[in-house]
Protein backbone atom coordinates (compact mmCIF):
# COMPACT_ATOMS: atom_id res chain seq x y z
CA UNK A 1 0.00 0.00 0.00
CA UNK A 2 1.23 3.72 -0.22
CA UNK A 3 -0.16 6.53 1.19
CA UNK A 4 1.49 10.73 0.29
CA UNK A 5 -0.02 13.23 2.58
CA UNK A 6 -2.11 15.89 0.73
CA UNK A 7 -1.09 19.34 0.40
CA UNK A 8 -1.95 21.90 2.49
CA UNK A 9 -5.09 23.79 1.59
CA UNK A 10 -6.40 21.40 -0.36
CA UNK A 11 -9.74 20.52 0.22
CA UNK A 12 -13.55 19.91 -1.44
CA UNK A 13 -15.25 16.48 -2.24
CA UNK A 14 -14.08 16.56 -6.15
CA UNK A 15 -10.99 15.29 -7.93
CA UNK A 16 -9.25 18.18 -7.69
CA UNK A 17 -9.29 22.07 -7.73
CA UNK A 18 -9.12 24.46 -11.00
CA UNK A 19 -5.86 25.33 -10.82
CA UNK A 20 -3.26 23.66 -12.90
CA UNK A 21 -0.46 22.67 -12.79
CA UNK A 22 2.99 21.85 -14.47
CA UNK A 23 3.62 17.87 -14.89
CA UNK A 24 6.88 16.49 -16.97
CA UNK A 25 6.51 12.51 -16.00
CA UNK A 26 7.44 9.86 -18.26
CA UNK A 27 5.95 6.42 -19.03
CA UNK A 28 6.94 4.49 -15.87
CA UNK A 29 5.88 1.48 -13.64
CA UNK A 30 2.61 3.01 -11.88
CA UNK A 31 4.28 2.82 -8.58
CA UNK A 32 7.07 5.21 -9.63
CA UNK A 33 4.48 7.92 -11.28
CA UNK A 34 1.97 7.40 -8.40
CA UNK A 35 4.86 8.82 -6.40
CA UNK A 36 5.91 11.28 -8.59
CA UNK A 37 2.27 12.30 -8.97
CA UNK A 38 1.73 12.73 -5.25
CA UNK A 39 5.49 14.89 -5.17
CA UNK A 40 3.70 17.43 -7.50
CA UNK A 41 0.58 18.03 -6.27
CA UNK A 42 0.30 16.46 -2.71
CA UNK A 43 -2.37 14.04 -3.14
CA UNK A 44 -2.69 11.41 -1.42
CA UNK A 45 -3.03 7.73 -2.52
CA UNK A 46 -4.17 4.42 -0.88
CA UNK A 47 -3.27 0.97 -3.74
CA UNK A 48 -2.37 -1.84 -3.21
CA UNK A 49 1.08 -2.69 -4.13
CA UNK A 50 -0.28 -5.93 -5.55
CA UNK A 51 -2.90 -3.74 -7.81
CA UNK A 52 -0.44 -1.75 -9.45
CA UNK A 53 2.41 -4.18 -9.69
CA UNK A 54 3.10 -4.84 -13.34
CA UNK A 55 1.47 -1.72 -14.25
CA UNK A 56 2.50 0.93 -16.87
CA UNK A 57 1.59 4.68 -16.48
CA UNK A 58 1.18 6.64 -19.55
CA UNK A 59 3.17 10.11 -19.44
CA UNK A 60 1.72 13.35 -18.44
CA UNK A 61 3.74 16.47 -19.82
CA UNK A 62 2.05 19.96 -20.40
CA UNK A 63 -0.01 22.06 -17.68
CA UNK A 64 -3.13 20.23 -16.03
CA UNK A 65 -5.61 20.53 -13.24
CA UNK A 66 -4.60 17.55 -11.38
CA UNK A 67 -7.82 15.58 -12.23
CA UNK A 68 -7.09 15.91 -15.99
CA UNK A 69 -3.55 14.73 -15.18
CA UNK A 70 -4.39 11.56 -13.20
CA UNK A 71 -6.61 10.45 -15.98
CA UNK A 72 -3.87 11.13 -18.40
CA UNK A 73 -1.60 9.10 -16.10
CA UNK A 74 -3.90 6.17 -15.68
CA UNK A 75 -5.31 5.74 -19.29
CA UNK A 76 -5.04 1.90 -19.81
CA UNK A 77 -4.06 0.74 -16.58
CA UNK A 78 -7.77 -0.35 -15.83
CA UNK A 79 -7.90 1.29 -12.78
CA UNK A 80 -9.69 3.90 -11.92
CA UNK A 81 -9.58 6.86 -9.03
CA UNK A 82 -12.09 7.19 -5.75
CA UNK A 83 -11.45 10.73 -3.99
CA UNK A 84 -12.25 11.50 -0.47
CA UNK A 85 -13.01 14.58 0.84
CA UNK A 86 -9.29 15.29 1.78
CA UNK A 87 -8.35 15.06 -1.55
CA UNK A 88 -6.40 11.29 -0.58
CA UNK A 89 -8.05 8.91 -3.03
CA UNK A 90 -7.80 4.90 -3.94
CA UNK A 91 -6.72 3.16 -7.13
CA UNK A 92 -9.25 0.35 -8.17
CA UNK A 93 -9.63 -1.98 -10.90
CA UNK A 94 -12.10 -0.95 -13.20
CA UNK A 95 -14.00 -4.52 -14.15
CA UNK A 96 -13.67 -5.33 -17.53
CA UNK A 97 -12.47 -2.02 -18.88
CA UNK A 98 -10.58 -2.12 -21.71
CA UNK A 99 -7.41 -0.74 -22.52
CA UNK A 100 -7.78 2.99 -23.40
CA UNK A 101 -4.86 4.52 -26.09
CA UNK A 102 -5.98 7.70 -25.40
CA UNK A 103 -7.07 9.62 -22.00
CA UNK A 104 -10.25 9.08 -20.95
CA UNK A 105 -12.47 10.24 -17.71
CA UNK A 106 -11.33 7.53 -14.91
CA UNK A 107 -14.19 6.24 -12.30
CA UNK A 108 -14.22 3.24 -9.80
CA UNK A 109 -17.47 1.95 -7.78
CA UNK A 110 -17.32 3.20 -4.53
CA UNK A 111 -15.27 1.34 -1.81
CA UNK A 112 -16.30 3.60 1.65
CA UNK A 113 -14.13 1.23 3.33
CA UNK A 114 -10.55 1.32 1.67
CA UNK A 115 -11.41 4.88 0.72
CA UNK A 116 -11.75 5.95 4.10
CA UNK A 117 -9.37 4.40 5.37
CA UNK A 118 -6.78 6.44 3.21
CA UNK A 119 -8.33 9.52 5.63
CA UNK A 120 -8.06 7.93 8.96
CA UNK A 121 -4.48 7.28 8.30
CA UNK A 122 -4.02 11.02 7.31
CA UNK A 123 -5.44 12.42 10.20
CA UNK A 124 -3.83 9.84 12.95
CA UNK A 125 -0.17 9.94 11.25
CA UNK A 126 -0.47 13.84 11.19
CA UNK A 127 -1.68 14.21 14.75
CA UNK A 128 1.19 12.41 15.93
CA UNK A 129 3.91 12.76 14.21
CA UNK A 130 2.76 16.73 14.22
CA UNK A 131 2.63 16.24 17.88
CA UNK A 132 5.97 14.63 18.55
CA UNK A 133 8.01 17.17 16.23
CA UNK A 134 6.04 20.36 15.93
CA UNK A 135 8.95 22.69 14.51
CA UNK A 136 10.09 19.46 11.80
CA UNK A 137 7.26 17.54 11.04
CA UNK A 138 6.33 18.58 6.82
CA UNK A 139 9.66 19.47 6.78
CA UNK A 140 11.57 16.18 5.84
CA UNK A 141 11.35 13.11 3.81
CA UNK A 142 10.64 9.77 5.33
CA UNK A 143 9.29 6.62 4.11
CA UNK A 144 8.23 3.57 5.98
CA UNK A 145 6.02 0.50 6.15
CA UNK A 146 3.31 -0.13 8.94
CA UNK A 147 1.77 -3.60 10.22
CA UNK A 148 -1.39 -2.71 12.17
CA UNK A 149 -3.56 -5.06 14.08
CA UNK A 150 -7.50 -5.73 14.06
CA UNK A 151 -7.85 -2.44 16.43
CA UNK A 152 -5.82 -0.45 14.01
CA UNK A 153 -2.80 -0.80 16.25
CA UNK A 154 0.69 -0.82 15.18
CA UNK A 155 2.39 -4.21 15.81
CA UNK A 156 6.00 -3.33 13.66
CA UNK A 157 7.20 -0.51 11.58
CA UNK A 158 10.68 -0.48 8.97
CA UNK A 159 11.92 2.18 7.32
CA UNK A 160 12.36 2.48 4.19
CA UNK A 161 14.20 5.56 3.42
CA UNK A 162 15.57 7.50 6.23
CA UNK A 163 15.50 11.42 6.39
CA UNK A 164 18.93 11.70 7.49
CA UNK A 165 18.62 12.58 10.54
CA UNK A 166 19.02 9.30 12.66
CA UNK A 167 18.21 10.53 16.15
CA UNK A 168 14.27 11.96 14.70
CA UNK A 169 13.88 8.49 12.67
CA UNK A 170 14.68 6.97 15.95
CA UNK A 171 11.71 9.13 17.89
CA UNK A 172 9.33 8.80 14.64
CA UNK A 173 9.76 4.72 14.93
CA UNK A 174 9.25 5.17 18.90
CA UNK A 175 6.04 7.13 18.47
CA UNK A 176 4.54 4.92 15.63
CA UNK A 177 5.53 1.92 17.55
CA UNK A 178 2.71 3.18 20.33
CA UNK A 179 0.24 4.26 17.45
CA UNK A 180 -3.62 3.62 17.55
CA UNK A 181 -5.26 4.73 14.19
CA UNK A 182 -8.74 6.77 14.57
CA UNK A 183 -10.44 3.28 13.20
CA UNK A 184 -9.57 -0.26 12.74
CA UNK A 185 -8.86 -1.19 9.18
CA UNK A 186 -11.06 -2.73 6.84
CA UNK A 187 -11.26 -6.13 6.51
CA UNK A 188 -8.97 -7.69 4.02
CA UNK A 189 -6.71 -4.57 3.94
CA UNK A 190 -3.28 -5.71 2.15
CA UNK A 191 -0.21 -4.67 4.52
CA UNK A 192 2.01 -3.31 5.05
CA UNK A 193 1.06 -0.03 4.25
CA UNK A 194 3.38 2.09 3.24
CA UNK A 195 3.52 5.76 4.09
CA UNK A 196 5.84 8.48 2.46
CA UNK A 197 6.18 11.80 4.22
CA UNK A 198 7.51 14.71 1.94
CA UNK A 199 8.13 18.21 2.64
CA UNK A 200 4.72 20.47 2.94
CA UNK A 201 4.27 23.75 1.51
CA UNK A 202 2.81 24.69 4.91
CA UNK A 203 3.63 22.24 7.84
CA UNK A 204 2.60 25.07 10.35
CA UNK A 205 -1.08 24.88 8.89
CA UNK A 206 -0.68 21.45 8.72
CA UNK A 207 0.22 20.65 12.21
CA UNK A 208 -2.04 23.53 13.85
CA UNK A 209 -5.47 21.58 14.43
CA UNK A 210 -3.69 18.89 16.20
CA UNK A 211 -1.42 21.73 18.53
CA UNK A 212 -4.67 23.16 19.33
CA UNK A 213 -5.26 20.23 21.72
CA UNK A 214 -2.91 20.17 24.92
CA UNK A 215 -2.16 16.50 25.85
CA UNK A 216 -0.77 13.03 23.61
CA UNK A 217 -2.78 10.71 22.94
Amino acid sequence: MTFMRPAAGAAGNDAGTPATVRFDLPAQPLDAALVAFGEVTGYSVLVSSQLAAGRTAAPVRGDYTPAEALQRLLAGTQLGARFSGSNAFTLLALADAPAAPAPAPVAAPAAPPLQGYAAVLQRSLTRALCRLHPDAFGRYRLAFQLWLDERGKVRAVHVLEASGVAQRDNAVVQRLRSLLMDGAPPMGLPQPLTILLTPRPDPGADCAPYLAVAGVP
